[in-house]
């Protein structure tokens, strides 16, 4: 996790929360994209018991999660963290859909932040893809030229 959250402190009740969550940015978009697996793999890693890993990959198959309630009792930093993590998910595919901005607008209000709050994060996101774009073009060109070594 790029925020440094460990999942190994949620509780059964926020690890499951979060694994919902995290399937829910997945989707948000109407489809899964590869970049995207690992995060779902990683949140249903999270989970201890089978039947609720494999009730939730049915879930994400069909589209129909489980709504989102108030995340259980945590610290400020936690639920921020969680928010960026969600936020990361979102952008996995370099591209971020009004859809998974209502996504992220939504899990806002429901993690208490305001819609500023909300807003400063998905801008924060977005200039990610941006810049992951312009290191993608920067490998390219550098890619294509040839060694200029200094003797």
């Amino acid at each position: 996790m790029l925020t440094g959250l460990q999942p190994e402190i949620l509780n059964e009740q926020q690890k499951t929360w979060f694994a919902v969550a995290v399937c829910h940015a997945i989707v948000a978009d109407g489809n899964i994209d590869p970049s995207e697996l690992s995060y779902l793999e990683q949140a249903l890693s999270f989970l201890s018991s089978k039947t609720q890993v494999d009730s939730l990959v049915q879930a994400v198959k069909d589209q129909k999660l489980p709504k989102l309630d108030k995340f259980p009792l945590a610290t400020r930093e936690l639920e921020v963290k969680i928010f960026i993590e969600l936020a990361l998910i979102t952008t996995a595919d370099d591209v971020i859909s009004t859809r998974e901005i209502d996504f992220l607008m939504n899990v806002g209000r429901i993690l208490g932040f305001g819609r500023e709050f909300a807003k400063i994060l998905i801008r924060w996101a977005s200039e990610g893809i941006i810049w992951r774009n312009k290191m993608h073009k920067i490998i390219n060109s550098g890619v294509e030229l040839h060694p200029e070594y200094v003797t």
